[in-house]
């Protein structure tokens, strides 16, 4: 059957499908029948070449939503960036096809990776993306995203980490020359990434110039991996390079609760008791209670006892002569800090 005999039959079956019995139903043009375009084409540049990330399509044109895509068509551009002109058209290389899948269920999202790693230094790239539900027209373009590659910068050497009270301090050295041994042609930035409770790695904050970093959006007692690369300015990109080692640490409590106050010890029949004033601290543990003997520099540790205590009786035995005693507060960080001690109460037992 060749061609003109073909179209025949299609327009043939067309006709028959819309004069067939039943209700009118009115004409849609094919390119409604479509994915709508995608709008949130991004990228990222590493020592890799560039990874591009958009979301699902989740609707056709004429608003009613899709079932499924069967795949996304990626298309580029090369242009050498001395001959990049922006006013003159662009000219993309036959599209790369990847699978789709099934969407995502309502309310969530489900986004697409596509890594090219041939790439070359010097050449300005175009990348845009279109989808197909079907063997039907694909989508539109999507929005366009454009970068020029460089050779990558070294990797951050030396990285070294500092654990405090709800902050980790990072250092590193300079990085000042690109994987090929050329130095760089202008300061590069750096951007930190962290990991956390099982999770993958994620930037924290923006890029840096110096050579240090200080994380406070970190909990105490929680360990937290770190990573850091380079980025140099190529035209309107940033070209990353590999990452670095990987250091660990965990943030702890270093502040200690306040002291105790107003330690009054007296004789009773029961032995020795002590009343301090309780302290107000929202991570308080408990106290300690000392006692030493006079001539003695060092006071012994008597007991512990729970935060919502203020008081404790010495029913321990003990000889004639003077008797101090302190009380310390103490937090329930991992390795507990321990407040200054309250001011000595002494007790005569001559």
């Amino acid at each position: 059957m060749n061609f003109r005999s073909c179209t025949t039959v299609t327009v043939l079956l067309l006709i028959t499908l819309v004069t067939g019995c039943g209700k009118k139903m009115p004409l849609v043009p094919p390119q409604k029948l479509v994915p709508v375009s995608i709008n949130d084409l991004q990228y990222s540049l590493d020592e890799n070449g560039v990874t591009l990330k958009w979301s699902y399509p989740v609707k056709m044109e004429n608003g009613d939503p899709l079932q499924a895509v069967a795949s996304f068509e990626v298309y580029r551009a090369a242009i050498q960036e001395k001959d990049f002109c922006r006013e003159c058209p662009v000219q993309y290389e036959e599209p790369v096809e990847i699978d789709g899948g099934q969407l995502p269920k309502p309310g969530e999202t489900r986004t697409a990776l596509y890594t090219d790693g041939h790439l070359q230094s010097g050449y300005r790239y175009h990348y845009k993306v279109r989808s197909r539900a079907g063997w039907w027209y694909p989508s539109g373009d999507s929005n366009i995203i454009s970068f020029v590659w460089q050779v990558p910068p070294q990797v951050p050497r030396n990285l070294q980490l500092e654990s405090g009270d709800k902050t980790i301090t990072l250092r590193w050295d300079p990085v000042k020359t690109n994987t090929a041994g050329d130095p760089l042609g202008q300061p590069p930035v750096y951007q930190v990434y962290r990991k956390g409770n099982g999770a993958d790695f994620v930037a924290v904050g923006e890029p840096v110039q110096e050579q240090e970093f200080v994380d406070d959006g970190v909990l105490n007692e929680r360990l937290y991996s770190y990573r850091v690369r380079a980025l140099v300015g190529s035209g309107d990109s940033l070209q990353a390079g590999e990452a670095s080692r990987t250091v660990s640490g965990t943030p702890r409590d270093l502040k200690p609760p306040e002291q105790p106050q107003h330690l009054v010890a007296v004789v009773i029949p029961g032995g020795v008791k002590l009343v301090w004033q309780g302290v107000s601290s929202e991570d308080l543990a408990g106290y300690r209670i000392y006692r030493r003997q006079e001539g003695s520099v060092q006071s012994e540790l008597l007991v512990e006892v729970g935060p919502d205590q203020n008081q404790f009786i010495d029913q321990s035995s003990t000889s004639g002569g003077k008797w101090f005693y302190s009380v310390t507060a103490f937090d329930g960080a991992m390795e507990a800090n321990e407040s200054i001690p309250a001011r000595e109460a002494v007790i005569d037992l001559r």
